[in-house]
């Protein structure tokens, strides 16, 4: 046993006193996702000794370094997968970590306190309760297997041409632990945060099972051939085109020019998406990557989508790629000015708009890695052109000036533009 799985086991026996603990319950983000003090106190003790011991380690957690991409050298940490039954009494839930080191997967452990199963593993092999575990492999038929992630129905639904026999559990912890031991015989994620599925994929690579590990799918299974029924039938279609509007946070696009590009798309049979964010003093950050969270993890928001973003939203837009590491094949700008515009002196609620939204210097960094960008602008004195040829050197983009200005009114919202149909006709 390696010393990395020694703190690992060490660590993680400490945490379960504290899962025993009188708890609270929180929603955060939706109304279905849920969060208990236990959660915070669990992970922090967990930090504290990772930082004691491995001080130059990144840390990716979920409820504190969520927007953290996994590195070289990092632990990668679930203080309770499985949070709605833990805080239902429902004893299928797991304290769960992973150890990456020089970019691989060396150690991991899942922890189910309540039910008294502890797994373990690193490259000598996977255990549960200092037993020796593997996968079980029987006839496709009769194989038993799990999808967690989001829009799973469909995907059920094609697999019972292979079987008909699925289980959902409540927690990616329980999935891929139980198809480590054999007790089930595949499980697939349908979503890409690394502290569901990190430690649960080595534990079965570990017990011989086969494992993949892709954008929007993560999975594991008793052999190649169950794996790829899973990837084929389970798997998110990420790659099909679209075009996604990022509104403006007055409300404008969604009424005049963004019909324009809906009756395009459909036009041209392309799927359309203009999520509605919260506009003006409601809008914050925190609702827009919620909302816009849940397109990128159901794969409708992937590399192929052509991304146009208004006003305000390009900051918004900006930040949550480089949080999320997302490239979209396309970002055009529609009157990008809000990403220089903060401080400012007003009093009103874009102020406190694009307080959230301004942009650090690490945002135009990852900015850079967009490749095909185009900025709409029209303004003509010499402030905003300043803002535009910075955008333009900023980001790389291509320049499309909108010619006169009836597109606009006093407050810079755009009724019409025509030059953006055509840019996408030449795209598409």
């Amino acid at each position: 046993m390696i010393e990395e799985l020694k703190f690992l086991i060490d660590i993680v026996k400490q945490a379960e006193v504290i899962s025993n603990k009188v708890f609270s319950v929180k929603t955060k983000g939706g109304e279905e996702d849920l969060v208990t003090n236990l959660d915070v106190e669990i992970e922090d003790f967990l930090i504290t000794q990772i930082k004691k011991m491995y001080p130059t380690f990144d840390i990716v957690s979920e409820e504190k370094n969520n927007k953290q991409i996994p590195t070289e050298n990092c632990f990668i940490i679930d203080p309770i997968d499985g949070t709605i039954n833990f805080a239902n009494n429902v004893p299928l839930w797991a304290i769960q970590i992973a150890c990456v080191k020089n970019g691989k997967t060396i150690a991991c452990v899942i922890d189910f306190p309540r039910i008294n199963e502890f797994y373990y593993a690193d490259e000598s092999g996977a255990y549960l309760n200092g037993n020796k575990i593997s996968v079980k492999e029987v006839p496709i038929k009769n194989a038993l297997y799990s999808i967690d992630g989001k829009d799973t129905i469909k995907a059920m639904e094609r697999m019972a041409k292979h079987s008909s026999n699925k289980r959902i559990f409540g927690g990616v912890c329980v999935s891929m632990a139980f198809t480590a031991s054999g007790r089930i015989h595949g499980a697939a994620f349908r979503s890409d945060k690394p502290w569901d599925y990190t430690p649960g994929l080595f534990l079965i690579k570990m017990a011989g099972g086969e494992i993949i590990d892709v954008q929007g799918f993560h999975a594991g299974a008793m052999n190649k051939e169950f794996l790829n029924i899973l990837k084929t039938e389970t798997s998110k279609k990420v790659r099909k085109r679209n075009i996604f509007i990022i509104h403006s946070l007055n409300g404008d696009t969604i009424k005049f020019w963004g019909n324009d590009v809906k009756e395009y798309a459909l036009n041209k049979e392309i799927d359309f998406y203009m999520p509605l964010f919260p506009i003006r003093e409601k809008s914050s950050y925190i609702e827009f990557d919620k909302i816009l969270s849940t397109y990128l993890e159901d794969g409708k928001l992937n590399e192929n989508s052509i991304v146009i973003a208004h006003s305000i939203g390009n900051p918004y837009f900006i930040r949550f790629c480089r949080e999320h590491n997302f490239i979209p094949k396309t970002y055009i700008a529609v009157a990008p000015g809000a990403l220089y515009e903060y401080p400012q002196t007003r009093k009103d609620y874009v102020v406190k708009v694009k307080a959230q939204s301004y942009l650090k210097d690490k945002d135009f960094e990852f900015g850079k890695k967009l490749k095909d960008i185009y900025l709409f602008y029209s303004d003509e004195d010499d402030k905003n052109l300043e803002k535009f040829a910075r955008f333009e050197k900023d980001f790389n983009a291509k320049s499309i000036y909108l010619k006169g200005y009836n597109h606009f009114d006093g407050y810079h919202r755009i009724y019409k533009i025509p030059e953006l149909i055509d840019l996408l006709e030449k795209l598409i």
